[in-house]
Formats: structure tokens, C-alpha cells, sequence
């Protein structure tokens, strides 16, 4: 594992949750395996936060950005990602994607997008070094230049209605054209000449997208208000849907990441109606409807050790908290108290 250093000078720890972590004013962990959490804060109040957490040690930090550079996030952390050694993190009501040294929580730099893109989402593609962010208002996607920390403006591509859930894979970037839970489709692009190939019909109100290890995304789609909720194969190959999966149970739109999925033990999660539905991603089945209850509002799945991390957003009154169950949906009696409205966890080693 990579050496891990956090500039916790200033830091305070947090002291509500099941397992109490330890806190110090100065921690150091050479050898640490760390779970970032990307809080969304409240809706126009620019208090987005940070919280990490260390599983080896149990130690959790609130608001480890703010902590180690003494400047706010922004309005709005919508989803965060690691690349290439930094972690990215999309502030959707300031315009901006955050990058940060995921190894010391240092600010690296700021990407600016025009007034009122709101950028939600955000995909790499290795091959070429660039991003690529789902623009909310704009019914587009953009492209950063990561050598620059820059918006490729010539680069804009044009997709369907409100774009949400974005992923690159397979040479191609699929985004959700979510019509704020009217829209059926979801974009193709070609990672390479940055074009729509093929504009893709599935079930209504798509979300997220998660790719596999077997060439296909998955695409979330929570429908409108009251619908169940599917889930539908699309194939980079053919550009075509190849399996729907009807959850039978409403799916959570517009809150955090709903879909989790882990393939090194190739089984996804899924946040609905007031549980994590546990599915097959060889035999695309439901193998528990209720494998774990709870109004749970965000979720990721650690690939390393198995673990699932849930996140109770506490109705954005208070600080949410991140939960830890194992991949049978035990409860591991290991928690820690986040930020306002927990979404984005990626894990770092």
C-alpha cells in the first residue's frame, strides 16, 4: 500500500457514530488505506465538505479539504473521482471541478466552467488525458484538458435532456439523458473524435451509469414519481440494449450515487424503496431485494475488502453518516458522521 500522509494539524474528530474513531489534532498513518466522502451540503449555502475516513485505524475527519487549505469547497459537491493520483470533485452550483492530491489532501488547482453549466458528473478517459463532465443545464458534455486543468470549449458535444450519470469505457462514454425523470435515452460518444455515435432508447428517467467488466454499461432508471425502477444493459459493442432488469421497486432519483458496483466479486447494489437490492452482474438477476434496509441516500462498494458504505443523508438538517456492512448485508458495527447530504466515496490505497 502507498505511503499516506494527511495534514490533520488543525483537524478535530468526530465523536458520533456506532464505533467512536479516534481523533487527534495531528495524525499520520504510513501506511493507510483511506475512504473520501464528497458531501453535497445544502442548496446554495457553498458549504460542500470533505470527510475522510481511515479503516485501519478508525479514525474519521469531517472536513479534511477545508482542514488542510483553509478554503471552502463550494455549493454543491455532486460526485468525486481519483485519477491519475488526484482526486476530482464536481461542485455543480459553483461551476467548478475541484482537483486535490488524493495522497495529502493538498489543492492542486480549480477548473472553471461557464455560469450556469452545472456541471454534474464527471469520466476519464486514460487514453487521451481529458474528462468528461455531464453539463445539467446546458444538455451537454464538456471536456477538460487534465495536462491544463481547462475546458476544451471546441469540444462541447451536444446530447439529450439534462444529462446526469456519465461513464467512460470501451472506448466510448455513455451519459443518462435524464429529462428530469422524462427522458429515455441515453448518448453514446465516442471517446476519440468526441462525436455522438448512437442515441439510445431505454427505460424512462435513466440516472445513473456504471460499466462492467463484460463491455456494457448499466444504466439506472428510476422513471418518474411512483414508477418501479429498471435497470437496462446497454453494449458498447453493438451501441444497443442487450438486457433490462425490472427491480420492481422505486428507485431514489436526483440524491446521491445509487448504483454501486463491485466487480472484483461481479455482483452491483442498488438504493431502492428504503433498501439495497443486490444483483448478478453475469446472470443479470436480483439475488436479495432487502439485502440490507434503510432510507439510505448514497452508496459505494469497496472492491479490496468487499465492503459496502451507505450513506443517511439525516434530511440535510444535520450532518449524515456513512454506515459499513459486509457484502451478505451484516452490519459491521462501523460508522462515522459526514457532512451534509454524504454522496461521492471513492477509496484510495
Amino acid at each position: 500500500m502507498k505511503k499516506f500522509l494527511i495534514p490533520l494539524l488543525f483537524g478535530f474528530g468526530l465523536n458520533s457514530c456506532t464505533k467512536a474513531p479516534t481523533s487527534s489534532s495531528s495524525y499520520f498513518t504510513p501506511q493507510a488505506v483511506a475512504v473520501y466522502v464528497l458531501n453535497q451540503g445544502n442548496y446554495g449555502q457553498g458549504n460542500a465538505s470533505l470527510s475522510a475516513y481511515f479503516p485501519d485505524s478508525n479514525f474519521a475527519e469531517s472536513d479534511l479539504f477545508k482542514l488542510a487549505n483553509g478554503m471552502n469547497l463550494g455549493d454543491v459537491g455532486n460526485d468525486i473521482q481519483l485519477y491519475n493520483g488526484n482526486a476530482y470533485m464536481v461542485i455543480n452550483n459553483s461551476d467548478k471541478v475541484v482537483v486535490m492530491d488524493a495522497s495529502t489532501a493538498l489543492y492542486v488547482g480549480t477548473v472553471y466552467f461557464p455560469s450556469g453549466t452545472s456541471p454534474y458528473r464527471i469520466a476519464f478517459y486514460n487514453s487521451s488525458n481529458v474528462a468528461f463532465v455531464s453539463d445539467l443545464y446546458t444538455n451537454s458534455v464538456s471536456v477538460i484538458n487534465l495536462a491544463s486543468n481547462t475546458v476544451m470549449a471546441q469540444d462541447s458535444i451536444p446530447v439529450g435532456p439534462e444529462p446526469y450519470g456519465i461513464a467512460c469505457a470501451f472506448g466510448e462514454v455513455c451519459v443518462a439523458n435524464s429529462g428530469y425523470g422524462s427522458g429515455n435515452t441515453v448518448s453514446l460518444i465516442n471517446a476519440t473524435t468526441r462525436k455522438v455515435v448512437k442515441t439510445v432508447s431505454v427505460g424512462k428517467g435513466p440516472t445513473e451509469v456504471e460499466p462492467d467488466r463484460s463491455g456494457n454499461f448499466w444504466v439506472v432508471c428510476a422513471g418518474e414519481p411512483g414508477d418501479n425502477g429498471s435497470i437496462y444493459v446497454v453494449s458498447a459493442s453493438s451501441n444497443s440494449v442487450t438486457d433490462s432488469i425490472i427491480i420492481g421497486k422505486t428507485i431514489p432519483s436526483f440524491t446521491g450515487h445509487t448504483l454501486a458496483m463491485d466487480g472484483q466479486d461481479g455482483v452491483a447494489y442498488l438504493i431502492a424503496d428504503s433498501s439495497v437490492v443486490k444483483l448478478s452482474m453475469s446472470n443479470r438477476t436480483i439475488m436479495n431485494s432487502d439485502l440490507m434496509n434503510g432510507n439510505f441516500y448514497s452508496i459505494a462498494a469497496d472492491g479490496a475488502t468487499g465492503d459496502v458504505y451507505v450513506t443517511k443523508a439525516n434530511s440535510g438538517t444535520a450532518d449524515g453518516k456513512v454506515y459499513i456492512y459486509t457484502s451478505s448485508g451484516e452490519y459491521t458495527n462501523r460508522s462515522f458522521t459526514a457532512g451534509i447530504y454524504p454522496d461521492g466515496i471513492v477509496f484510495i490505497r
